[in-house]
């Protein structure tokens, strides 16, 4: 059986290529045909020079490519290296939760996918993604780097041989300034800008100032950047799937599920009328034991099956993230035939942040710690995957909060040589030497603690996509009714204190020797191309138990539990959801002394204890990869009936040696691939190339995944992940066809269809297994911590099967996935209409034809256009991103899906009229004017997962150049 999903255009799409097609059309037809000789050499700067630069690369180039050019040095088209590749087709970004572009993924595929490369060699940056993502695979956070260190980004969507294997989906260069491209002589440009964030409401500054000299032999350019973002994000979150609980009661002293409960029984609700209950009923009084079935009007069994988040929660968290990042490029040209160049990066971040979160909502409520809730008036629906709830009161709930403090640092500098040397006039050799190093570290403590008493209120479906999360009580004031643990219940029984510690580090080492060499006069277009390459690649990760930490703290502070309210302190945020459309709950957090709390309890002397897994459940280890590689070129020019043909054949041979230590021990593998490809572009007239392309690629396995450890996932003994040191790499077959008509220098409209045929894809299977029976997955199920022994015992004990976990792994997809699309571009000037007025526009298309349970994630259409207006004074232009929602794996079996999200971005620019000669600039940039939420949700659109609401930015700035 075939799971197919087939192509779709949205109607703004459709709309939007409608327009762009018929003013191509009205502009072909009516647009003077010049010949060379006749036309006026015009020199176009600014956005409208950058995209000039783009139509010639792309004319130019021989497979599937696409170019940004900065419109000036530090100038890309966007604030963000990742906004600004998402104006060519099938480049789709992945934004952190604050909105901003982190991460870009092409052609459908993961980030993980795309294989990026600075000045042409392997790098790597050790963070991990977004708040909420814990990555650490393949990709690269591009948020790190300014665009002011960059002259221009190349994206290419199909293989050649020259290239460093790694992206089965697109192989992206970022090519950094340097001071020949900014002409003879010195050159200073300089700028100083400042954000506004609507969640946030400060001003984040940042500038930028860049040095260039340059001759006709040597040339330096020094660029350096500073940045203090503030942040702030406000949000819903759900943990997990939806899971059941079960009706309390008290038998002969011992608080449990009351007889013929089933499943997971996650929550507890009690028959016993609390004091807000009986406070809003009349007639009732506290400890009366009520009728359940007619209070909640659900019978014991439609209770025991009705699903709720296993936790729903309120965030918001606030922080400073400081930026410094610095380019120093140094070329030298002892004669015409040869040139030397050094480029050096330094780019380093700074963030700290407090995270704060209330639970209403949340598993292992149990009745013997007084935490079991009484509920009323339940409202349910069942579309399929069973009883789910709408709506609902929980009376007697107290709410679980947890607060967080965020300390990141994370580093990653560049060292690059590289030699080029014309030989003769038959011979050239192209020799470049690579390091990059990167480091991360982030300390996460997480201490959580209990509100008073009091009722909450949940519903879905009130006019907003984040459902109403509303307390009867004060969240926002700090008071002696605030609590460490829970209890004690009837039976005097008290909750285990619940302090986490939480830190991991991670480092990435590339190093690369690449020679490269080449045949004919013009060996890119019609000769040989032929070189070798070693790329090491260290990938190094740490985790750190928790395990004595709360004997640690008491050790510390004895009665910490007993006078824990000195440490809380009044929500830091009190207009928590300003920014979220159509919002009903929480305003604000009650928070943490953190520099109290730390102090009194000398966090710094714990020494953790080295572990195989990390803070975000994943493993960690040390795995080297060693590649050698050869590859082979040849390149052709010839007129087939009059009519330039261009081709490129080649091979390149790739051995890989992966070496993997863990705690636990130690294994590596070895495999060799051949991956061949050819490409070819066709002048069918003068301005229509016609193209194809195939070729094999590659992508070596996540390494997180590959590490032979089993370790918890969950704080309780719900989750559990091992790792596959036998995954192998994914590999595709890819085909390409297409072509552009270009009806002027700067316009064109190009449309290409791809296809690609994966083999080695993973997904990550689950697996419900009785608690004893962990043992055959080589977990020690006696070495637990406080609160796992506390929750075993309270499923019944390790035998019973009520004592489940889940256990994850990710295992190679057998068979094949076939993925097939359609981009479409427009680059069209209007000055037929105004002078200086244009648009480019873009659209990607795809589909997959997949065997039945191995369909790939995350594949989504996506959209784009830019209307711009400029002239030699003036320049703006608003841009409109769209990107389709998609099935986004699952949450425990669950679906997940990510939803259709549209952003309106606007910029504009004045060159001032006085100080001419500086080129004075004051610039305007607005983003996520909409205030676009990123959000998923599960099984039903109804039933949000998580949502992020960033707000607007709004970023104004000044800049010089003598």
């Amino acid at each position: 059986m075939k799971n197919s999903t087939p192509f779709k255009l949205s109607k703004k799409g459709l709309l939007l290529l409608s327009i762009a097609a018929a003013s191509a059309g009205a502009v072909a037809q009516d647009a003077p045909q010049n010949s060379d000789d006749d036309q006026e050499v015009i020199e176009v700067k600014g956005y409208r020079g950058s995209l000039l630069n783009s139509t010639n690369a792309k004319r130019d180039s021989n497979g599937f490519s696409d170019e940004i050019f900065a419109d000036d040095i530090g100038k890309m088209p966007s604030l963000n290296l990742a906004e600004s590749l998402a104006r060519i087709p099938g480049v789709k970004i992945n934004r952190d939760v604050s909105g901003e572009g982190q991460q870009i993924a092409v052609r459908g595929l993961g980030p993980g996918f795309t294989k990026i490369v600075l000045n042409g060699n392997s790098m790597s940056v050790a963070s991990t993604g977004s708040l909420d993502a814990g990555n650490s695979d393949r990709q690269v956070d591009l948020d790190l780097f300014p665009v002011e260190l960059f002259s221009s980004l190349s994206v290419d969507k199909t293989a050649t041989a020259q290239q460093i294997e790694g992206g089965v989906s697109g192989y992206v260069n970022m090519r950094t300034a340097r001071a020949s491209e900014m002409g003879e002589g010195q050159h200073v440009r300089f700028s100083m800008e400042g954000a506004y964030k609507e969640t946030q409401g400060g001003v984040s500054p940042k500038a930028a100032f860049t040095y260039s000299y340059a001759t006709d032999k040597f040339g330096a350019l020094f660029t350096i950047v500073g940045k203090r973002a503030k942040t702030r994000v406000d949000g819903f979150e759900q943990d997990a799937n939806f899971q059941n609980g079960c009706v309390a009661e008290w038998s002969n002293g011992t608080a449990g599920c009351i007889e013929g409960s089933t499943g997971w029984n996650n929550f507890q609700y009690t028959n016993i009328a609390s004091a807000d209950y009986a406070a809003s009923h009349s007639g009732v009084n506290a400890g009366d034991m009520l009728d359940i079935n007619q209070v909640s009007g659900l019978s014991n069994e439609q209770l025991d099956n009705l699903g709720m988040p296993r936790i729903a929660r309120m965030m918001t968290m606030g922080g400073t993230k400081d930026y410094v990042s610095a380019l120093a490029s140094f070329e030298y040209k002892p004669n015409e035939d040869m040139n030397m160049a050094l480029d050096i990066i330094k780019a380093d971040s700074d963030y700290t942040a407090e995270r704060t979160e209330a639970m209403l909502i949340y598993r292992n409520n149990y009745l013997q710690y007084d935490l079991a809730w009484l509920p009323e008036n339940i409202q349910s629906v069942d579309r399929g995957e069973g009883e789910r709830i709408v709506s609902g009161t929980f009376y007697g709930s107290r709410p679980w909060v947890g607060t967080r403090q965020y300390d990141e640092d994370l580093s990653f500098y560049s060292v690059m040589p590289s030699f080029s040397w014309y030989v003769n006039d038959e011979f050239k050799m192209d020799i470049s030497a690579s390091r990059t190093k990167s480091e991360f570290t982030r300390d996460e403590p997480y201490v959580l603690y209990f509100a008073p008493k009091g009722t909450v209120n949940f519903a879905y479906g009130n006019g907003s996509i984040v459902p109403t999360m509303d307390y009867s009580g004060d969240l926002t004031t700090a008071s002696d009714d605030w609590s460490l643990v829970a209890g004690p219940g009837a039976a005097g029984d008290v909750q285990s204190m619940d302090l986490r510690f939480a830190r991991g580090s991670r480092q990435i080492t590339t190093t690369g020797f690449h020679a490269d060499f080449g045949w004919g006069a013009d060996p890119e277009h019609n000769g040989i191309l032929f070189g070798f390459a070693y790329d090491k690649n260290e990938n190094n990760s740490q985790g750190y138990s928790g395990t004595g930490y709360g004997d640690y703290i008491l050790s510390n502070q004895p009665d910490i539990a007993q006078n824990f309210s000195q440490y809380l302190v009044d929500a830091s945020v009190t207009d928590l959801g300003k920014n979220i459309d159509g919002y009903q709950g929480l305003n604000g957090i009650v928070g943490l002394d953190w520099d109290k709390f730390k102090n009194d309890i000398n966090y710094d002397g714990f020494e953790p204890q080295p572990s195989t897994g990390n803070q975000f459940g994943g493993s960690v280890g040390n795995i080297t990869e060693t590649v050698n590689s050869l590859y082979f070129e040849i390149n052709t020019e010839t007129e087939i009936a009059g009519r330039n043909l261009r081709t490129n054949s080649g091979v390149r041979y790739v051995d890989t040696k992966q070496d993997i230590t863990t705690l636990n021990g130690a294994t590596n593998t070895d495999y060799s691939r051949l991956l061949p490809s050819f490409s070819a572009v066709y002048d069918v007239a003068d301005d229509v190339k016609i193209r194809a392309s195939a070729s094999r690629s590659l992508t070596r396995a996540n390494p997180s995944k590959m590490y032979p450890n089993t370790n918890w996932t969950s704080a309780g003994i719900e989750t559990i992940d091992t790792g596959n040191p036998a995954l192998a790499p994914f590999e595709a077959t890819n085909f390409d066809f297409g072509g552009e008509y270009y009806f002027s220098d700067l316009g064109y409209v190009g449309v290409n269809y791809y296809q690609k045929d994966i083999t080695g894809f993973t997904r990550t299977e689950s697996n419900l297994v009785q608690f004893s029976d962990l043992t055959e997955w080589g977990v020690d199920i006696t070495d637990l911590s406080s609160i796992q022994e506390e929750q075993l015992a309270n499923c019944g004990g390790a035998t019973s099967d009520q004592c489940i976990t889940n256990v994850s792994a990710a295992v190679n997809i057998k068979g094949s996935v076939k993925l097939t699309g359609l981009e479409v571009i427009w680059v069209q000037p209007l000055d037929f209409i105004v002078e200086g007025l244009g648009f480019n526009a873009s659209a990607n298309k795809i589909s997959q034809d997949a065997d039945e349970g191995t369909q790939i994630t995350g594949i989504a259409d996506s959209n784009n256009l830019t209307v711009y207006y400029e002239n030699d004074a003036f320049q703006t232009r608003i841009t409109y991103y769209h990107q389709d929602g998609a099935d986004s794996g699952d949450i425990w079996g669950t679906p997940l899906y990510s939803r259709d999200r549209s952003q309106i971005d606007i910029s504009a620019s004045y060159v001032l009229p006085v100080a001419t000669e500086y080129d004075l600039t004051v610039s305007f940039d607005a983003y996520n004017l909409t205030n676009e939420p990123i959000s998923t949700y599960l099984e039903n659109d109804s039933q949000t997962f998580r949502a992020y609401f960033p707000g607007a930015t709004y970023n104004l700035g000044i800049s010089a150049k003598f």
